[in-house]
């Protein structure tokens, strides 16, 4: 009884989860996908309700550059396979390899671009370029995008200078029942926090330390009664400095004060803006780094590591805590999972500056689309319909559960309820990650417009937000923790917020021009931040390195910025 009790409640909580940021209510009832007319049959002459059926043509392959590292699925995967299949498509992917700024710039000099480009953050380069093809007159003939974005279309709009939409977002759009009315929050959190250890928590008598002092004193603790993890030396705080994931190294001041996740300004509640890499709240936490960097804590290598680097050594579970969001980490703890090294992954916690309250860190109700946060059809696409065809297709409902579960009776199964349910050896593929490679269409899906939240049937788009299969698919580690501190999920070490009515203040920078005066000081004060604030932490003088790093930026006309940004924030504010 207590076991359907917790499954009652969660699905409870599940129910209320929902997002409504659009620019008018519109019924979510329904899948938003117009039916097919016929269904494809199989060799047995049954029919395949799993593939919506599309007209017949010839075969045709798509070429995508994705502006961040990566690795592309096989060509066997079988569920790209049946999407192949399906549509006579056949997407070949380019991740980037190597810098991001010269390999755009070689692009975008010689105008030699792919069908499709996942621009990332170089979307402000490429808009600028003129490499995406304006979508507004193809999209109303398109249901299922149609369907997907009519809400958003000032937001799209909004990013281009000349007011039109280059960039379908491919994240943040959710569906959720009741017209979207429920209150919008989600499970499965996985922004911003203090990631840190399980066993970390639990050697310490399952403890949350809440401040500042008290959780580097906890990992200082811990750091020196365990040197060695698994024989190799014990890594007690990642600070991760590379590229546009810089993130890790300069926003953890903004949250320990209580703010959101705006990227480079903390915005106040009467959305007045301020610069915080600049106050003395900054220099508290850069100032507890040194000191964790003088007592080992904090290694040198953390600096010099790649992406790749940084996601090899928290891999192998000997990395005790970090700053940065879970999404980007995540697939170094799957690795984890897939050892069973359960005590080795990670919960967020809300630290705060000096306070004893845990902090929300981000877990509010969804923005929904901001803009820009996507992918766009090439000027050199060699079918822009046959493209954009191809991409309504992948929004059909039935299509996005197979990428996203995968094959009825095969990766999951349909309970008496009608709930998507998976078996141990079917969760334990989707934690496999060579698994997932070759017969997931999850990373294969995700570099497309997506459906997030739930199906029309009320089951969620996805298993990692489906109520049956957290508490299900929980290990019996997980939940003994989580049970130690009275929770049933993870997202409970944060407390909730309420969402601030804007998109984050990054989605306006990301997509900002960049011959903008705004633009200018913001990649200045960026490269301000990658390049000294290492040398800060790593300095035997603290307080005279800081006083220096502190000169630079003052130098930066930052209060320009924050006003222009203010303006901005205000015009996109919405009860």
């Amino acid at each position: 009884m207590k076991k359907v009790r917790l499954i009652a409640l969660l699905l409870v909580a599940f129910m209320i989860f929902g997002v409504m940021t659009a620019c008018g209510k519109q019924q979510t009832s329904d899948s938003g996908n117009q039916p097919a007319t016929e269904l494809n049959s199989d060799s047995s002459g049954g029919t395949d309700s799993s593939e919506p059926a599309v007209e017949k043509k010839e075969p045709i392959t798509f070429t995508m550059f994705q502006a961040d590292p990566g690795e592309a699925p096989p060509a066997d995967n079988k569920i790209i396979k049946k999407i192949q299949e399906a549509t006579g498509v056949t997407i070949e992917i380019e991740y980037l390899v190597g810098d991001m700024e010269q390999k755009v710039g070689i692009m975008i000099a010689g105008g030699d671009y792919p069908d499709f480009i996942g621009p990332g953050q170089a979307r402000g380069q490429f808009l600028n370029a003129g490499a995406f093809v304006a979508l507004d007159d193809y999209l109303p003939n398109y249901p299922n995008l149609w369907k997907h974005y009519e809400p958003y279309l000032d937001v799209l709009r909004s990013v281009s200078s000349d007011g039109k939409i280059y960039i379908m977002d491919i994240w943040s759009r959710e569906y959720w029942l009741n017209d979207g009315e429920d209150t919008a929050y989600q499970v499965g959190y996985n922004g911003p926090a203090f990631w840190t250890q399980k066993d970390v928590l639990a050697w310490d008598n399952y403890s949350y330390p809440k401040n500042l002092d008290t959780y580097f004193d906890l990992l200082e603790r811990y750091y020196k009664a365990h040197p060695t993890i698994d024989g190799q030396p014990t890594l007690g705080f990642e600070v991760h400095s590379q590229d546009w994931r810089s993130f890790c190294l300069k926003n953890a001041p903004q949250h320990l004060i209580g703010g959101r996740n705006e990227g480079d300004v903390v915005v106040r509640p009467d959305l007045t803006v301020e610069i915080y890499q600049n106050k003395d709240y900054a220099k508290t936490y850069y100032k507890k780094l040194n000191e964790m960097y003088k007592k080992g804590l904090i290694n040198p290598e953390t600096f010099s590591r790649n992406y790749d680097d940084y996601l090899s050594v928290i891999s192998t579970g000997r990395v005790l805590a970090m700053f940065d969001q879970q999404w980007n980490f995540g697939s170094a703890e799957n690795v984890l999972i897939s050892e069973g090294k359960y005590e080795r992954t990670y919960v967020p916690l809300g630290i705060s500056l000096d306070g004893n309250e845990a902090l929300p860190y981000n877990r509010y109700k969804s923005a929904g689309i901001v803009g820009g946060n996507g992918m766009g059809i090439s000027v050199k696409c060699k079918d822009i319909p046959r493209a954009l065809e191809f991409l309504d297709y992948m929004l059909n409902e039935d299509v996005q559960k197979l990428c996203y579960w995968g094959i009825e009776g095969e990766d999951y199964y349909v309970d008496e309820n009608g709930r998507y349910r998976r078996t141990q050896e079917q969760r334990d593929n989707f934690n496999n990650p060579d698994w997932v490679k070759a017969n997931s269409g999850i990373n294969f899906a995700n570099l497309f417009p997506k459906m997030q939240g739930r199906y029309s049937d009320g089951n969620a788009c996805g298993a990692g937000n489906q109520p049956e299969e957290i508490l299900e698919g929980m290990s019996d580690y997980d939940k003994e923790f989580l049970g130690k501190y009275g929770y049933k999920i993870k997202d409970e070490f944060l407390p909730l917020a309420e969402y601030a009515g804007y998109p984050e203040v990054w989605s306006i920078f990301s997509t900002m021009d960049e011959d903008n005066p705004v633009k200018a000081v913001f990649n200045e004060i960026t490269d301000l931040q990658n390049r000294y604030l290492p040398g800060v932490i790593m300095s035997d003088d603290f307080d005279s390195a800081w006083a220096d790093y502190i000169k630079k930026y003052e130098s930066v006309d930052y209060p320009m910025l924050e006003k222009e940004i203010e303006k901005e924030i205000k015009a996109r504010y919405k009860k």
